[in-house]
């Protein structure tokens, strides 16, 4: 599967495929329960979406297994010795061989999942409706994922009274700016509740970091992000990091990419993060390991973004850290992509 996430065109997996994958010569399993690590990365479509996925993870009953097992065995008794049997003498052919069924695979052992780069498949709803069956998971990639939304079409639909307009679903276009997370953090928080195994959680590419704290932090000093930049709600019920998500001890944030541009750094306002970046970048950029994250081409507006983004995640980071240590909680690294200078 990894092969195909790399090498396989796009929409190359469609569910049929999939499931044939994991049956041997009898129709029957092939080491489903054997299966531990799933990379999906890039793999959805619509032909392979979420809701087929968690057709996969569901955990069957002992009715289901024994009908199954029963099906199998009527399947293979119909088939006949030899695939070329010589017609009868009335000209008629054999009777056909009935095509084996492809039985949907459990993979009732799975603890590491990758569902990076949904591209325009990625669905939270669809997410929450298969998360009772993601308990047993210790490793997941939501890379590149957008933000948690139940009714994403609906971010710019309006309803218009005669005193105000109303925002049709959970979160409005203007929501990122307003620092309005409720919607998002609430998700998060029902998502944590059913994912209580993480131990390693990748959010690579994600640009809604402030929706896993559900309060500011510290002052921010540690970041370079100031308190009247940090304005997310109070109160807002947010995934609780020294419960479901207290296993967690790892997390990506690192944003895909790294700007390169020094001319763009040096012309930013003095702060912390540019000079800290400019330092690294001076005994790193010629790492062969860090090549591929460096982007020359992104300067001006873009590096400001990402300096932003980097403030925000950091902020993020030193609120999960504070939390940890105010419970005694066991310690969580988060990657940024690039380690600050000491």
């Amino acid at each position: 599967m990894s092969y195909l996430t790399v090498y396989g065109p796009e929409g190359c997996v469609d569910f049929k495929s999939f499931k044939t994958l994991f049956q041997n010569e009898e129709g029957g399993t092939a080491g489903w329960d054997e299966v531990q690590f799933l990379d999906l990365s890039g793999l959805l479509n619509q032909h392979l979406t979420l809701h087929e996925v968690g057709k996969c993870l569901k955990r069957p009953s002992a009715t289901a297994a024994v009908q199954a097992q029963v099906e199998a065995l009527r399947i293979t008794d119909e088939v006949v010795e030899s695939w070329e049997e010589e017609a009868d003498e009335d000209g008629t052919s054999a009777p056909a061989v009935p095509a084996a069924k492809l039985h949907v695979p459990y993979f009732a052992n799975l603890s590491r999942l990758s569902l990076a780069n949904p591209g325009p498949w990625a669905s939270w709803p669809e997410l929450l409706r298969i998360s009772p069956n993601l308990n047993k998971l210790t490793h997941l990639s939501l890379a590149n994922w957008p933000r948690p939304s139940m009714t994403p079409n609906a971010n710019t639909t309006s309803m218009v009274s005669k005193h105000t307009s109303v925002s049709l679903g959970g979160s409005h276009f203007y929501s990122d700016l307003d620092e309005d997370w409720h919607e998002a953090t609430n998700i998060l928080r029902r998502f944590s509740k059913d994912t209580y195994s993480l131990q390693w959680l990748d959010l690579e590419g994600c640009g809604w970091l402030k929706a896993l704290t559900s309060h500011p932090g510290k002052s921010g000093v540690d970041a370079g992000l100031s308190t009247e930049e940090w304005s997310t709600q109070e109160g807002i019920p947010g995934p609780d990091w020294n419960g479901a998500w207290g296993r967690v001890t790892y997390i990506n944030f690192f944003q895909g990419w790294i700007p390169s541009d020094s001319q763009s750094l040096q012309n930013m306002p003095a702060s912390i993060v540019p000079a800290q970046l400019l330092r690294w970048l001076r005994d790193n950029k010629d790492k062969d390991d860090v090549k591929w994250k460096l982007n020359p081409r992104d300067t001006g507006s873009a590096v400001m973004e990402w300096i932003h983004r980097e403030k925000a995640a950091r902020q993020v980071g030193s609120d999960i850290q504070s939390r940890r240590r105010s419970a005694e909680g066991p310690y969580c690294r988060i990657d940024f992509g690039w380690e600050r200078p000491a």
